[in-house]
């Protein structure tokens, strides 16, 4: 299909100012575990000083988890956002090979954020998921005070964008790999289970004790503005312009209904987005 016809309709289109619209959840522990759950060891505890509630685990393991499959803030479609951010608070008070503060050999784990879609499940694999490596220097020596790490990335992306891997592939001799047909925005519209954790995916570790305490588990779905095609700011001309580049190009920028194809019922999206404005 061709968009000429439709082009008179997009030109009256008036100019509109954005403003972002972002919407934060914290899991403070404050009044409970709020749907998360952590590996062996953990319990929720509160600082007799401060009276900040947290989760801490003691543990001799290959890695400590925390995940969430209960909470709803924290799950389903973020695809329906223009930008997530991921956000947690660590602490390490031992993470080494003897049971004692400062042992003889100190160990370093990776910190890792994982979004698992069961909708993919299939041979070896219980889910689908897409990960990120918040940093790969978590220690007892690195986080003595609590360290806030977070990830901010585009939902709608079909490419895995810079610093993500996949999981739940079948072909990944050479490591893990997404399934077979599956996008990044395809995973992360299905959210059945967030983890944060000690596990990369692509390594292996040793046992090691760990005394590690974790808080402010958070998510922020910012609205975003899908008329704005050139991310200015503001609804006008030029994004309309650049939606006709994009639908004459079948750019996945105009898919604006997400059906793979690209037809009236993608104009008639952008202009019901571009007349309603930014939130």
């Amino acid at each position: 299909m061709r968009i000429t016809n439709h082009k008179a309709t997009l030109a009256v289109l008036s100019t509109l100012a954005c403003v972002s619209h972002a919407q934060t959840y914290t899991s403070s522990f404050d009044n409970g575990l709020d749907g998360w759950q952590g590996s062996n060891g953990t319990v929720r505890t509160t600082d007799i000083g401060s009276g900040n509630a947290y989760l801490r685990t003691t543990d001799e393991t290959f890695g400590v988890w925390y995940r969430n499959t209960g909470n709803a803030e924290f799950l389903g479609d973020y695809t329906t956002s223009g930008e997530i951010t991921l956000s947690m608070d660590i602490q390490v008070d031992l993470l080494n090979s003897q049971n004692i503060p400062d042992g003889l050999v100190p160990y370093t784990r990776p910190l890792v954020v994982e979004l698992r879609n069961y909708r993919y499940a299939g041979g070896f694999h219980q889910y689908g998921s897409v990960y990120y490596v918040l940093s790969r220097e978590i220690s007892e020596l690195n986080q003595t005070e609590w360290t806030t790490f977070s990830i901010s990335f585009d939902p709608s992306s079909t490419e895995l964008p810079d610093g993500w891997g996949g999981f739940g592939g079948d072909d990944d001799r050479d490591g893990p790999v997404l399934p077979e047909g599956a996008t990044f925005a395809d995973i992360v519209s299905n959210v059945d289970e967030i983890v944060f954790s000690t596990y990369d995916p692509e390594e292996f570790y040793l046992f090691a004790f760990f005394d590690v305490s974790v808080d402010n588990f958070s998510i922020t779905r910012d609205a975003g503005c899908a008329a704005d095609m050139n991310g200015d700011g503001t609804l006008d001309f030029f994004d309309v312009s650049s939606f006709i580049s994009a639908f004459s190009a079948q750019d996945p920028a105009a898919d604006f209904n997400a059906d793979r194809v690209w037809d009236f019922f993608d104009v008639s999206a952008f202009i019901s987005a571009y007349n309603a404005g930014c939130p």
